[in-house]
């Protein structure tokens, strides 16, 4: 056996399994060592890779992290003191990027690079304004001889390939035991997630069963055939002294300092040990850790290391400096990195936090506000809005708590810009600038238009804003999984309303009520928000529109409505008319003829009514007038209200433009989104005669040459906004350029009946949706299916929203429009342009276009029943398999298609079929809530207690989700309500997880209208406590923090107890504790005892005392 001075390399491991795969690639394994210092800790495992002697040091059992590897390297180097080149070899996870494709098994390793020498310590930094960290520490540069061979063999695997994997291949046949962990999973269990979508399982857990759910995996293109495998990453890895779980740190800190991999060990032993670190990547640094990749990528890593080290010649070795040379620097940086850990734990847990929040904000996806805000000041007048400023009702409302102001003003008298002038005062003002919440309905956004988005962007304003009403947010939050789930809009409500009672006092302004097409929970909200909360001052702003005005007339005084009109806006009229006669350059012929300055003044004033809108487009038409006999002319001539100002600039345009003039307003009227300026100008460079054939439709030489003249084909009708947009961790913000309808009152003109000329026609909703149809498909099928989705994203700007918009147009379009059927049809049944479209997809929240389907199931999962007719009679099969819904049938039913579902159906759909994504299509439908699919299903023959492998029943879904009627029906239809089993074990035990009080009422029996079921007896029975999860009172403790007082009522008349205590605190104890007074009143109404203490002593009120719930405090002591 070689003399401890024979070894010359030094191999550390940090796990069993990194240990196992290093030792199973040594050529000869030596006996272990017998004559060790007393102080030496290590594990040791002996022997020779081609002509190197090698020590394999691990980590004692159950130790990780810097102080523990600089520890091993410690004792390594005093009882091997010939040691002259180090290696850490092992696994780490990865880091995927746009830049680098890291997959599961790849190897990284860290080379030097940008004066860093490989591997970087994140967690030992320095805090410095607007940045996490400033990174400071990294691993000394590895001995030349090893850069060197790295050089070589880099060169070679260039060249000719590497046969690691044939390598692993010949070490498992050779020791068969270790095959069932160490060889290659299947790549089907390569998952990456998106990183707002959290691990729902505990660790141990796979995946690929806990988080089934394909709609959150990353799309990434499949690797090319001939490519090595693994593949090998060469840069910065970087270190810590905790596991890296977060994947939006992940992949803030991958984007700033490019990094590849995160590990746990190699920078305790920076600056000090020179040496190479090399991993197997096992997972992706996120939530989604389990243990399937660890022995293969620790294998994988293990046989990079020994090619290594045969490409390094002994000579060189001996020619480097012994490593023991650095213990003294090992001891006194031992000490630095014990000193520092504190320090940086505390930083990290700052940055966690912060990271919390940012998850948070992103779960709640609100839309970003401050740019409509920003657009209004943009154009506002300097100095408007002061008469209303200065007014009585503003000053009272703005002073008064629990007051309310309504603006009422007509189409295009400026109340955005007034509403946008008053948040600005109120952003001036110490006091209310502290809790100021404010949103914009806005028809140019779909997104923008919802009510449960205006919610969620005033939840998190608020939370951004108070950190009282936090701890609030943080338990709905946590209740739904940690992000995993979203709560429902009232959910959402009720937790806006407690964390309004914990702020204080609140400014809340709201514009445009008009533009919410669905306003009665958002009428009903401003009912109950004026009503309840006292601290609220509210103000809103819209039309006089007529459920708008008697909702609004039923919660306010006369005292509290404002009319925008003539007198209020008249000095800003006149004083936005004379600054653009006088400054603006378009009518700056006229400086040297104050008299006619004068007269376009006193004309338009005189005309103008109140609307700012109708001013500003007549001041457009005067740009065009060059003499005065032509300006009077027009000035004579002006229309006098918005609609014939619209319908005269409609037919002005010329006949050259019309076209293009069409389809621009179309798909500004009715698009999904904005529309980037780019994306418009290719739009109407497609061509969509009937005969045009494919190849042909769409050349990108047909583009205008200078994208921001294309306002010039309906000008004064739509406007070019640019917009920033925000990015997460340290990406750059960078700003769209969009173009959109001028006013809201243009797209009611254009989609009023009022509309005079030919345009009409072709600006019906349905003609219009039909073109857009049309429009999106012909772009579509021009592209390359060969050229990467992320170069047809920049080649052809309109590719992504043709990919994520067609099918909702063409839903409409198919029914009216021949060429929608045809360029659909060409669409489906052409897999590469089908799978070009599913790369380009953005919108995860909707159903993607999958992979291995057939055209019938895209067909059907888009819910377009013309093609579906289509293909039927072309001869496709009803039944066959493919897709994420398993089969065409599910794929309708799960996304509510119903006439598709009776087209599948009628020809033969098995509606029993097993299998997809839940289980069957009842199971499907009732998930999605579609009762009338349902009904169909049942009617046909679905089996409402069908159980499948891994699926709950269709009861337990519905229940779960809260459709009360779905759940009526399946009991109706004798659905077993007391069957086990699922993922929340019975029905009952769903609809309370869910918070579902109404679906839970059914399942007890506790509506006139629920069903119970007849036992062997003949008697009935209901469903009862012993059906609810055996931790109620967990639920019950959750509740109550979260303040959900139907939730509370809800458990307490199923007998769960409210005097039992979770961690720590009863029920009032929490309710208390997050100031919540409505379940509090309830818990005294029910009898519960507030005079209880707790661990360590403290009742209710103290508790409320304590954290300055002043209004609790009240409430107890009225009733002690």
């Amino acid at each position: 056996m070689p003399e401890p001075g024979d070894y010359t390399i030094g191999w550390i491991c940090a796990l069993r399994t990194e240990l196992v795969a290093a030792t199973a690639f040594l050529d000869e394994k030596h006996d272990d060592p017998d004559h060790l210092p007393a102080n030496d800790d290590n594990a040791y495992v002996l022997g020779r890779i081609g002509k190197h002697n090698v020590v394999i040091a691990a980590l004692p059992h159950g130790q990780y992290g810097l102080v523990s590897a600089a520890n091993v390297a410690k004792d390594l180097l005093r009882s091997f003191t010939n040691i002259r080149i180090g290696l850490m070899v092992g696994i780490g996870g990865g880091a995927p990027s746009d830049k680098h494709d890291v997959r599961l098994g790849d190897i990284v390793v860290g080379t030097p690079g940008n004066g860093r020498g490989g591997v970087l310590q994140y967690d030992y930094g320095k805090t410095v304004q607007d940045k996490d960290f400033q990174m400071t520490g990294h691993l000394n540069q590895p001995p030349q001889c090893i850069l060197t061979a790295l050089t070589v063999l880099g060169a070679q695997y260039e060249v000719d390939g590497h046969d690691i994997q044939a390598q692993i291949d010949r070490v498992l046949e050779g020791k068969p035991r270790l095959r069932a962990n160490y060889q290659k999973p299947n790549a089907i269990l390569d998952r990456l997630y998106s990183p707002s979508f959290t691990h729902a399982g505990n660790d141990t857990e796979n995946c690929a069963t806990t988080c089934d759910d394909n709609s959150k995996l990353v799309t990434r293109l499949e690797r090319l055939e001939g490519h090595d495998s693994p593949v090998i990453h060469y840069g910065l890895i970087a270190s810590a002294n905790q596991l890296m779980k977060d994947a939006h740190i992940r992949d803030d800190l991958s984007t700033k300092e490019d990094i590849l991999c995160f590990e746990m060990e190699a920078a305790g032993l920076m600056n000090n040990f020179p040496c190479l670190v090399i991993r197997g990547v096992c997972d992706y640094s996120d939530t989604h850790k389990n243990k399937v990749w660890q022995g293969y990528a620790a294998m994988a890593a293990a046989a990079f290391a020994k090619d290594l080290l045969c490409k390094v010649a002994p000579n060189k070795v001996a020619a480097e400096k012994k490593l023991n040379e650095y213990l003294s620097d090992v001891d006194a940086k031992l000490s630095v990195i014990s000193d520092s850990l504190s320090q940086s734990q505390t930083k990290m847990e700052a940055l966690h936090t912060d990271k919390h929040v940012e998850r948070i904000v992103r779960w709640l996806a609100a839309p970003e506000i401050s740019n409509n805000l920003n657009a209004a000041l943009e154009i506002r007048h300097q100095g408007s809005g002061q008469k209303l400023i200065e007014g009585e009702a503003y000053v009272k409302w703005r002073k008064d708590a629990g007051s309310f102001l309504w603006l009422s003003g007509i189409p295009g008298c400026g109340k955005t810009i007034l509403a946008s002038t008053l948040i600005q005062d109120l952003q001036s003002n110490p006091q209310s600038s502290q809790n100021l919440l404010y949103y914009y309905f806005d028809f140019t956004d779909t997104l923008k238009q919802m009510f449960k988005n205006a919610i969620r962007s005033l939840l998190t304003q608020l939370y951004l804003k108070s950190e009282s009403a936090k701890i609030t947010l943080h338990s709905l939050y946590a209740s739904c999984k940690n992000g995993w789930e979203q709560p429902s809009v009232s959910l959402l409500c009720s937790t806006f309303a407690t964390m309004v009672e914990q702020a204080g006092e609140i400014w809340i302004v709201l514009d445009a009520l008009d533009e919410c097409p669905r306003r009665y929970d958002l009428l009903d909200w401003l009912r109950d928000l004026r009503a309840n909360q006292k601290n609220a001052h509210v103000l809103v702003t819209s039309r006089p529109e007529q459920d708008i005005k008697s909702a609004i007339d039923r919660i306010c005084t006369n005292q509290e409505i404002v009319t925008v009109q003539n007198e209020l806006l008249k000095d800003d009229i006149r004083s936005y008319v004379q600054a653009r006669v006088k400054e603006h350059e378009s009518l700056s012929r006229w400086r040297n003829r104050p008299d006619i300055q004068e007269e376009i003044e006193v004309v338009l004033v005189d005309k103008a009514n109140g609307m700012f809108r109708c001013v500003a487009c007549q001041l457009d038409a005067l740009e065009k007038c060059c003499d005065p006999k032509t300006l009077r002319s027009t000035l004579v001539s002006l229309p006098k209200t918005l609609d014939e100002t619209y319908e005269r600039i409609l037919a002005r345009i010329p006949p050259e433009h019309m076209c293009h003039a069409i389809r621009l307003l179309q798909f500004l009227t009715y698009s999904e989104r904005p529309l980037r300026v780019n994306e418009a100008v290719d739009a109407i460079a497609i061509d969509l005669g009937p005969e045009v054939p494919r190849g042909s439709r769409f050349h990108s030489q047909n583009r205008m040459p200078i994208p921001a003249e294309i306002t010039i084909y309906c000008s004064s009708l739509v406007v070019l906004v640019r917009r920033e947009l925000k990015r997460s961790g340290y990406r750059p913000k960078y700003i769209l350029e969009e173009i959109q309808l001028a006013h809201f009152s243009v797209k009611d003109y254009l989609i009023s009946d009022r509309l005079a000329n030919g345009a009409a026609q072709h600006l019906k909703e349905t003609s219009a949706r039909s073109l857009m149809a049309e429009a999106c498909l012909a772009y579509l099928l021009e592209l390359d299916p060969k050229v990467a989705a992320i170069r047809q994203k920049t080649a052809f700007p309109f590719s992504e929203y043709s990919a994520n918009y067609w099918a909702s147009y063409a839903m409409v379009g198919e029914q009216n429009s021949t060429l929608v059927r045809k360029l659909a049809m060409e669409l489906l049944q052409s897999p590469e342009s089908i799978d070009t479209c599913r790369q380009l997809q953005t919108r995860f929240w909707e159903p993607p276009v999958e992979r291995n389907a057939t055209a019938l199931y895209y067909a059907s999962l888009l819910g377009l029943p013309l093609c579906v007719d289509m293909l039927v009679e072309q001869g496709a099969d009803i039944n066959a398999r493919g897709g994420l819904y398993g089969q065409a049938l599910q794929a309708a039913s799960a996304n509510g298609h119903r006439q598709v579902v009776q087209l599948l159906i009628g020809n033969g759909a098995n509606v029993q079929a097993c299998g997809g994504h839940h289980g069957n299509a009842l199971n499907a439908a009732s998930s999605g809530g579609y009762a009338e699919i349902s009904k169909l299903l049942i009617a046909k023959g679905a089996d409402v207690n069908t159980e499948e492998d891994g699926h709950e029943t269709a009861l337990q879904t519905a229940s779960a989700k809260g459709h009360v009627e779905i759940v009526q029906l399946l009991i109706e239809n004798g659905a077993n309500i007391h069957a086990q089993g699922g993922k929340h074990g019975n029905a009952l035990r769903a609809a309370i997880a869910g918070r579902h009080s109404q679906a839970v009422q059914v399942l007890r029996g506790n509506k006139p209208y629920a069903h119970a079921q007849s036992t062997a007896d003949g008697k009935k029975s209901y469903l009862d406590l012993a059906d609810v999860d055996r931790n109620g009172s967990e639920l019950l403790r959750s509740a109550a923090a979260d303040g959900d007082t139907g939730l509370v009522d809800m458990l307490l008349d199923l007998g769960v107890d409210c005097n039992t205590y979770a961690h720590g605190w009863t029920l009032f104890h929490w309710a208390a504790g997050a100031g919540h007074v409505g379940v509090v009143k309830l818990l005294l109404d029910r009898g519960a005892d507030a005079s209880i203490s707790d661990n360590f002593g403290s009742t209710p009120l103290n508790v409320a005392a304590r954290k300055g719930y002043v209004e609790v405090v009240k409430l107890l002591r009225s009733r002690s």
